[in-house]
């Protein structure tokens, strides 16, 4: 069920949260906006609806939509620690958001919420506007949002929230596209634990899990934004950093060593990384990119632990 709540963000600490109180109906452009939508209007926006899966598509043609009929300024829609956001909101906005369910029947289910935000407070005709509005693009997006859930558990780790092989490959293939086409290359960073099999054998799996996750947060935490961490199962990681040289590729693994070893956990378990790294040319694939990088972690291991090996 979608539950409804108007809010005044604009209110006093005094006033009540849920706004009530009846106001005559909103020109908006100049003109009186409809108490309900044509068949035909419906029939459009279903069609609309049932063009695209993708949701960031899907909200933005909403948007659009609602700009037209409403004085809308603004959307966000959240869920599973994601926040898509369209529009701009100001101080003197008024709120309001509406929770949605989605998800197989038979899985676990899923919650999102979408927050509206208006220049003005929507009178009774313009609450019923949106209600009817709301009503049909919500089949939309529960459909969109389960196929976004889905799609996020076929490409990242579920240890750790990394993406995972499948992702690289996919990630890898648009990268070096682009270099091709800026000529601006990219670094691609393997990353091996050292210790890790021991922290396994002495303290247990779950100590281990603990270990990855630490070490996935880490890593992330060392990167850019514009940069991407995979996990490929086991204790090896890997990195694609984007306009990155050879001096750039060996900066991030330092930072990434240093950060472990001032790690009170990884650093009690006297965990370490080895790092392999290269930067794509031209004439590259996939398979002669990686292999390259993979062939310089070989060499960091083979001349002890903690080590960074370039090729």
């Amino acid at each position: 069920m979608d539950i409804l709540a108007v809010k005044d963000t604009n209110g006093t600490k005094d006033s009540p949260a849920i706004e009530t109180r009846a106001v005559k109906t909103f020109e908006f452009d100049g003109e009186r906006e409809s108490p309900m939508l044509s068949t035909i209007e419906s029939s459009n926006i279903m069609r609309t609806m049932l063009q695209s899966i993708d949701l960031n598509e899907l909200v933005d043609s909403y948007f659009d939509l609602l700009k037209t009929k409403l004085p809308c300024t603004a959307i966000k829609i959240s869920f599973a620690n994601q926040v898509l956001s369209f529009g701009k909101s100001t101080n003197t906005a008024r709120s309001m958001k509406i929770s949605l369910d989605y998800g197989h029947p038979f899985g676990a289910p899923q919650h999102a919420q979408l927050a509206y935000v208006f220049s003005k407070v929507l009178s009774p005709v313009q609450r019923k506007l949106l209600s009817e509005v709301h009503a049909i693009y919500a089949m939309g997006l529960k459909h969109a949002l389960e196929y976004y859930r889905i799609k996020q558990l076929a490409t990242k780790d579920m240890l750790t929230g990394l993406y995972n092989r499948s992702h690289f490959n996919d990630s890898i293939q648009k990268l070096m596209s682009m270099s091709l086409r800026s000529e601006q290359g990219f670094g691609l960073l393997i990353l091996d634990l050292d210790n890790f099999k021991q922290v396994n054998d002495k303290y247990g799996h779950q100590r281990g899990d603990d270990v990855l996750i630490e070490f996935a947060d880490l890593l992330q935490s060392c990167l850019r934004e514009s940069d991407h961490a995979f996990r490929f199962g086991g204790d090896e990681f890997c990195c694609l950093l984007l306009d990155s040289d050879g001096a750039a590729n060996k900066r991030v693994a330092k930072r990434i060593q240093q950060a472990i070893k001032k790690n009170p956990m990884l650093s009690h378990l006297d965990v370490s990384s080895s790092v392999g790294a290269t930067t794509f040319r031209p004439d590259d694939t996939q398979d002669s990119l990686f292999k390259r990088a993979d062939m310089a972690l070989i060499d960091a291991k083979g001349l002890g632990k903690n080590l960074f090996k370039a090729a």
